[in-house]
């Protein structure tokens, strides 16, 4: 597949098959995509946290918020929840191109995780302060951006955004999920 083709097919994903688990090497060899991705000074300041086990998932779930544009949406049922986390942690005393790092990161391992079949849902929404009480971080590190990972149990559907249109993602009546790009001549300016 061309990087063009996995990009377009690694959209976020928010209901996994939960009961599909994922192998372990899968998940190293997604890291491994954050490892060799380019970073600020080549400082390789981030650090990669993955929780498998089901007690581990069960601790981070409460922690994230999901979908801001669905409104009356409180996250995936039990049986549609991730398989795996990938928690990003960066130094607590950040560097200007620290978050630019993460993006990069979080991006190599996204389209990493799509080439294996997975779905992923960049999450930057949560409780940090309790997520690093679940994570227990090393001094100096926190978490900054949680990645859930699972085999998808959702159709997401991408739509060209007319003008006008609001750029909000929604649910159609069977469950697909839609979201609305920009034309390509649009952003070229």
């Amino acid at each position: 597949m061309d990087v063009r083709d996995l990009a377009r097919s690694a959209r976020t994903v928010r209901r996994f098959r939960a009961s599909q688990e994922i192998p372990p090497e899968t998940l190293l060899g997604i890291v491994d995509a954050a490892r060799l991705a380019p970073c600020g000074a080549n400082l390789q300041m981030l650090r990669f946290v993955m929780l498998e086990k089901p007690s581990d998932r069960d601790a981070l779930f409460p922690l994230l918020r999901w979908a801001a544009y669905l409104k009356n949406w409180p996250g995936p049922p039990e049986s549609e929840r991730p398989s795996a986390y990938i928690v990003i942690l960066a130094p607590v005393e950040e560097k200007p191109f620290t978050r630019m790092d993460v993006g990069i990161a979080a991006g190599y391992m996204m389209l990493a995780a799509r080439e294996q079949g997975l779905g992923c849902c960049m999450i930057l929404s949560f409780d940090r302060q309790k997520a690093a009480e679940v994570l227990s971080p090393p001094d100096g590190l926190s978490p900054i951006l949680v990645l859930a990972l699972g085999y998808p149990a959702e159709d997401v559907v991408l739509e060209t955004l007319a003008p006008g249109q609001s750029v909000e993602y929604w649910r159609d009546p069977e469950g697909r999920h839609h979201v609305p790009k920009r034309s390509l001549e649009d952003l070229i300016l």
